[in-house]
């Protein structure tokens, strides 16, 4: 993990492979634990990638739990349907929390899509910005601990996100590649098991 700052890090602009190869294989989970795999990389700038995620139907959900709770009973109040409560734990990379949150409901609080995204230190050969992510599908709340029981088939969210982008104007290509460092199997930072093929959705977007 290189949690400097792109401008400290000897030639920062990597070609794709060379990205997946450096980049961390799990993110930290709670307490320090290993926490869910990668399967997420997409390349461009944070306005292109927030607008082809819209445009896939997902929603951005506040980095706090505080945010989190204000934007759910806003909903309520306004008779909404409940997207963006409840609250994504902190996962670490980089030496920071995620810098975005994205879900797609499918039951209110028990059941959603949903990914978690890091801007790293790094941009390809061709200066567009690389985010790092992690997804998985919530297949049902654990309310003891404000969480939930994850899909452990961590290749069938990265493939449900892909087929969401098809089409968003913001797409210019998208492609699966292998990661090294991600670990085929497993189980994340609350014991829950996963498996994957270590391959990762690579996303590049308009712009930069």
């Amino acid at each position: 993990m290189d949690s400097r700052d792109p401008s400290q890090i000897p030639d920062p602009r990597l070609p794709v492979s060379e990205l997946l190869a450096r980049l961390p294989g799990l993110n930290v989970g709670r307490f320090g634990r290993p926490g869910d795999p990668w399967n997420l990389l997409f390349l461009g700038p944070e306005s292109a990638l927030s607008a082809a995620l819209e445009a896939g139907g997902w929603t951005r959900l506040a980095g706090t739990y505080w945010g989190s709770i204000v934007g759910g009973l806003g909903q309520l109040a306004r008779g909404r349907r409940l997207t963006l409560f409840p609250p994504m734990n902190y996962y670490e990379q980089f030496g920071r929390f995620q810098d975005h949150n994205w879900v797609l409901v499918t039951t209110p609080i028990l059941q959603r899509h949903h990914f978690r995204l890091w801007k790293t230190p790094y941009t390809d050969p061709e200066g567009r910005q690389a985010w790092w992510g992690s997804a998985n599908y919530d297949m049902a709340a654990r309310f003891w601990d404000f969480s939930h029981v994850p899909d452990p088939d961590a290749d069938a969210e990265r493939d449900f996100i892909g087929k969401t982008l098809v089409g968003a104007p913001q797409v210019s290509m998208q492609t699966v590649m292998p990661s090294p460092n991600v670990p085929r199997s497993g189980a994340n930072d609350k014991g829950y098991p996963y498996f994957t093929d270590g391959r990762v959705l690579v996303v590049q977007l308009t712009g930069r």
